[in-house]
């Protein structure tokens, strides 16, 4: 699951405190970039952007939780490139270099980093409920409102999967002062199944919907 050529060093003297924390890649030009972890994903939208390398994400002990669910979920999308995991000098952080399909659209951007705390106990069964954080809360508040985001937004999460994954909306406006606010969950929890259509469409020919997704979408 992880690709062991090789491994990364967390470029942080700090280590994360909790878990689900992210940490961008520093860019080349600039080491102290990535030298701090966010608890929260607004924040980190604002440095994970669709040029960025990759970043750290901090798990609990079974760090290959998020990798067996991320997987699995690029199996259901059909995804030829897909994400790579690395591990790192810290038992408890991971380094991801998301697949090119999460990187080109700010809704999946947003929403691959929802994926990636709802799958942080993941015990590789149930998939369909921790996808929809129908999973019992944990005592940890950033994943336990996770589950919760991904149940608020269960229906744009259906259609994403079934092959309505190019967002045609008008997503975050730049001219707010915290446009990096109007992620996934801002985008869809309070929306009615008429306007998800309308912003999530077809991504894929219709070849490549019978082949990978059939009548049920949610398979083994």
């Amino acid at each position: 699951m992880f690709n062991l050529e090789r491994s990364y060093i967390v470029p942080t003297v700090f280590s994360p405190n909790d878990i689900g924390m992210f940490s961008i890649y520093p860019p080349d030009d600039d080491k102290y970039f990535g030298s701090y972890w966010d608890t929260c994903r607004e924040q980190f939208a604002k440095k994970f952007l669709e040029n960025s390398f990759g970043f750290f994400l901090s798990t609990d002990k079974n760090t290959i939780s998020v990798p067996l669910f991320i997987s699995k979920c690029e199996k259901l999308l059909g995804l030829t490139k897909k994400t790579v995991f690395f591990e790192t000098d810290m038992k408890n952080v991971i380094f991801l270099k998301p697949s090119s399909f999460w990187m080109n659209c700010y809704m999946k951007r947003s929403l691959y980093t929802l994926l990636c705390r709802t799958g942080i106990f993941y015990n590789d069964e149930n998939f369909e409920k921790y996808l929809f954080g129908e999973v019992e809360d944990v005592k940890i508040d950033k994943i336990s409102s996770c589950y919760k985001f991904a149940r608020n937004t269960k229906f744009a999460i259906m259609r994403f999967f079934g092959g309505y994954h190019k967002y045609i909306g008008f997503g975050p406006d730049r001219n707010d002062i915290f446009p990096e606010k109007h992620g996934w969950v801002q985008e869809f929890q309070d929306k009615n199944q008429e306007y998800i259509k309308k912003v999530l469409i077809n991504g894929l020919d219709k070849k490549s919907i019978l082949k990978y997704y059939g009548n049920n979408i949610f398979f083994s």
